[in-house]
């Protein structure tokens, strides 16, 4: 290689790090922007109108649209000063909570963006991967999923900071159908929550309880990607393999991928898999399956599980919305009617699978993921097993977004919200058939409980 195209290498590579450094110095000042009280009260009011014209009906998941309405009046009164936007959205994300929505929030514009500035420049993170369960944070692994030698073992301080105290701050910033769901989106965003609404810590002090009692460990900021956030392959998202001569393992954990007729090539190969070797009973694992395309499911997996027509709601309730609207249709109206359309079970499907179906399901499976756990259940395509969901069973949909004028936040709003096929469970979980223990820290523990169950 000549000494000239060394050099330009050399320049190349200085400036793509200098464009790296410029938009992570970017995501940050963003942060640093102050804001009048006005330019924050303005937001509020042009967030609060846009979601009036959005939203299907507040009250599907809050008790008192009204004690709402005075959480933003009280919110909007709280704004006499000036304040950064990191301070703003401290302060405006305690609505999240309120929402009882895993559709509905308000964040940074792209939390892996902001996350990516942070590591770029030089902060670093909280450096574990936690468990959030029944108000407990727990280490999981090192940040980024590398095994941690403190595993399973319960925070009780950080920095000086009682843990409980700092579960509460995040939790009520969080957003999700149920405080359970919470909790499960936590445990995915905590590295971030933490830096936005604790602290910008480089090292921490971090006191644990283990067998032998408590426990002080010192460790610095992570400059690791946390795990949510890490760019999974195909293959990371979709598995198959045969466990025994009658059993096989069907994971997904996205009903998303940008090639979907790769995905439907994979689930095709899956099913001539199953016939070749004449297997009788399927595992779906869909546990950390948080939703997706709902055509992801209805052509890949019940194209070969349906045998009767089906519906993935039994009623619906949308806003009318002027890019969806539909002949006749008037924006700014809310529609309440029945789904009567049924999809047709494909006949003489050489692939159809009549052995016995288990779907897996837990508390991060959602959205999508929830309707196709509903549909299965309601038409007796599967049994679910596992833990109930964190998240309704009647599901809102169809998000929207919104950017704040001034501060550039983002928000999130549903439009539609479905009943399940059977038309019951409202205000409840998808409940499983036959109950099995989650055990976070090993997933195929509940795949092999249930893989002997089903060999008695």
């Amino acid at each position: 290689m000549t000494t000239i195209r060394i050099f330009s290498l050399f320049l190349f590579t200085i400036y793509l790090l200098n464009i790296k450094c410029a938009l992570g110095d970017n995501e940050l000042n963003k942060l640093n922007k102050q804001l009048s009280p006005a330019k924050m009260q303005q937001d509020i009011d042009a967030w609060r109108e846009w979601l009036s014209h959005t939203h299907p009906n507040l009250s599907i998941r809050m008790a008192k649209v009204a004690a709402f309405d005075q959480a933003i009046t009280t919110l909007k009164a709280s704004l006499n000063t000036p304040l950064t936007n990191q301070e703003f959205l401290a302060k405006i994300t305690r609505l999240n909570s309120q929402f009882n929505d895993g559709h509905m929030n308000i964040m940074v514009n792209s939390q892996s963006k902001l996350t990516q500035a942070i590591l770029a420049s030089g902060q670093g993170l909280f450096p574990f991967e936690v468990i959030v369960d029944k108000g407990h944070l727990y280490i999981s692994t090192e940040l980024g999923g590398n095994k941690s030698e403190y595993e399973k073992q319960e925070i009780t301080q950080i920095n000086g900071r009682n843990a409980t105290a700092i579960y509460a701050d995040l939790l009520e910033r969080t957003y999700g159908d149920t405080p359970t769901h919470r909790e499960a989106i936590l445990s995915e965003k905590f590295a971030l929550y933490y830096w936005l609404f604790v602290s910008k810590a480089s090292k921490f002090d971090i006191e644990v309880n283990t067998i032998q009692g408590t426990k002080s460990i010192q460790v610095s900021a992570s400059m690791a990607t946390p795990k949510a956030q890490q760019n999974e392959s195909f293959d990371d998202l979709f598995k198959f393999e045969i466990l025994d001569n009658n059993q096989a393992l069907m994971t997904i954990k996205l009903f998303w991928w940008q090639d979907k007729e790769q995905f439907y090539q994979f689930t095709e190969t899956a099913f001539k898999q199953l016939k070749k070797h004449g297997i009788g009973h399927l595992i779906i694992d869909i546990r950390h399956n948080p939703g997706g395309d709902d055509d992801m499911w209805k052509k890949g997996l019940l194209t070969y599980l349906a045998d009767q027509p089906y519906r993935h709601t039994s009623r619906y309730t949308k806003k009318i919305i002027a890019k969806y609207m539909d002949e006749g249709e008037t924006a700014g109206d809310i529609i309440t009617k029945n789904y009567d359309h049924f999809e047709q079970v494909t006949h003489n499907n050489p692939l159809a699978f009549s052995g016995h179906v288990s779907v897996l399901i837990g508390k991060v499976t959602y959205s999508s993921a929830i309707l196709f756990a509903n549909t299965v259940q309601d038409f007796d395509f599967a049994d679910l097993i596992g833990e109930e969901s964190a998240g309704y069973s009647w599901q809102t949909g169809g998000i929207q977004f919104f950017t704040f004028p001034n501060s550039g936040l983002k928000a999130v709003s549903p439009r539609f919200y479905l009943e399940r096929p059977s038309g019951k469970g409202k205000g409840k979980s998808v409940i499983p058939d036959i109950y099995i223990k989650d055990n976070p820290l090993d997933s195929r523990e509940a795949i092999i409980k249930l893989a002997q169950l089903n060999a008695k």
